[in-house]
This record gives C-alpha cells, structure tokens and sequence, in this order.
C-alpha cells in the first residue's frame, strides 16, 4: 500500500536527542506526554523538538502530571510546560499541536 508509512508517530517519545533528530530528519512526529510536566529529559525534548512534527498526548490513564488518573483535559499542564519551555505563547503551542495531530491522523 503506497504511501502508509508516512503518518509514523512515535508515541510517548522518551529515548535519546540523538534518535530523536533521526526520526525528526525522517518526517516522523514525536509525540510528548505529560511527562513532560516534571521529567528533565522530556523538557529538554520538548525544548529541541520541531515544532512541525511535534505532537502532545495524555496517555491516559497513566503518567499524570497531577496525582492520581491522568485525563484529557490535563494537556493544558503540558501545553503551559512547553510554552515555558519554547518561550511561546500557551495558545501557540495548542495551535501548532491542533494542525499536527489533524496533519499527522488526515483529518
């Protein structure tokens, strides 16, 4: 089937810059959880990230950022993180991600 390799994400992103570039250079999406939130590494992969194939997730019910069941609704925690991180806007960071992941799942 021509053409079913090219909405790759890598869900839950966690391995090395290194890889990450790879994937990046190769038109992957990178998809940054709610780790994100409280973990180093995943700042620093939300800092170096494109912000073309850069994707948010919840992974819900796990890897909350607040204590307890993770939900939806707590992107809002990892859109405010990584507009710190990016020095941008919160409403910047939702729209980026909004047109990815409509870019990324064709909708």
């Amino acid at each position: 089937m021509a053409g079913h390799l090219d909405r790759v994400i890598f869900h839950c992103y966690g391995g090395s810059l290194e890889t990450m570039k790879k994937i990046t250079d190769a038109g992957h999406y990178i998809s940054i959880p709610t780790l994100v939130c409280f973990s180093s590494h995943h700042k620093e992969i939300a800092a170096t990230v494109s912000e073309e194939l850069m994707l948010i997730e919840t992974d819900s019910p796990y890897l909350s950022p607040r204590k307890g069941r993770n939900e939806p609704t707590f992107l809002v925690d990892s859109i405010n993180t990584i507009a710190e991180i990016k020095d941008m806007e919160p409403a910047d960071v939702a729209e980026i991600t909004r047109k990815n992941t409509y870019t990324a799942f064709k909708i």
